[in-house]
């Protein structure tokens, strides 16, 4: 698992993933839901790579709910964790952790195998949907479009279709379709719908890949009123705030 972490002001820097934990010592339920929104973090890289940190899923000390860990890269093949997703990588777990990580100096052994589990990873700033686990890599990074809009359209003119979405939360998402285009987003141009987005689905069927904007959907559900995209080719590029 990697993930862009984000600084504030649109400095980040990409880190894997080691651990993900939430701290909910509450009983009255309004208390736990808030807990659950503002206590959760991440076991992630510093921004040298020099020592592992906790860092928060959301943004402390405001009433919006800002990303700070990008989830760019999904895969958790060698974590163990409970059925509410917390845990960690195979090789630590929550004592071990919390017996080092607000220690300035590290167990060398923990870190190289932190740093061996990271060797090899490249970010790519663009990355185009080929597979399954690409669509599942973008549900994670653009929390499924919610709260997205449609902020420009541009056809180009050697046929590629550029959207850029505003309103995810801590970030805009650039996204480019080519070859074979068709797509509708007169909807979202109509004062009749709003023109926010509450899902999506990404499907990968007989050589396209489509973009439509809800959930659980299947190619043969598209029809009037649906915006929906479909192309040979689908990339896209996170852009932190």
């Amino acid at each position: 698992m990697h993930a862009i972490i984000r600084q504030g002001e649109g400095k980040y820097y990409v880190s894997a993933v080691f651990g993900y934990y939430k701290d909910i010592t509450a009983t009255d339920d309004y208390e736990k839901y808030l807990q659950n929104i503002h206590n959760p973090y991440w076991i992630v890289w510093d921004a040298e790579k020099r020592r592992l940190i906790k860092w928060l899923a959301f943004a402390p000390n405001t009433k919006y709910i800002i990303p700070q860990v990008i989830i760019i890269d999904a895969d958790q093949s060698n974590w163990r964790k409970d059925e509410n997703g917390v845990g960690c990588v195979v090789f630590l777990n929550r004592e071990l952790l919390d017996s080092f990580l607000d220690r300035d100096e590290q167990p060398k052994e923990i870190l190289d195998k932190c740093r061996t589990m990271d060797a090899g990873y490249v970010y790519e700033e663009t990355t185009e949907i080929k597979t399954e686990a690409d669509i599942v890599n973008l549900s994670w990074a653009s929390g499924g479009f919610h709260d997205a809009f449609i902020a420009k359209e541009e056809l180009k003119e050697d046929g590629t279709l550029y959207l850029l979405f505003e309103g995810t939360w801590g970030y805009k998402i650039e996204v480019w379709f080519r070859g074979d285009l068709e797509y509708d987003t007169s909807s979202r141009h109509s004062d009749e719908y709003d023109h926010f987005w509450l899902g999506s689905t990404v499907i990968l069927q007989d050589g396209f890949v489509y973009l439509i904007d809800d959930d659980d959907m299947t190619v043969d559900k598209i029809g009037p009123g649906y915006c929906y995209f479909k192309a040979r080719h689908m990339k896209y590029r996170i852009i932190p705030d």
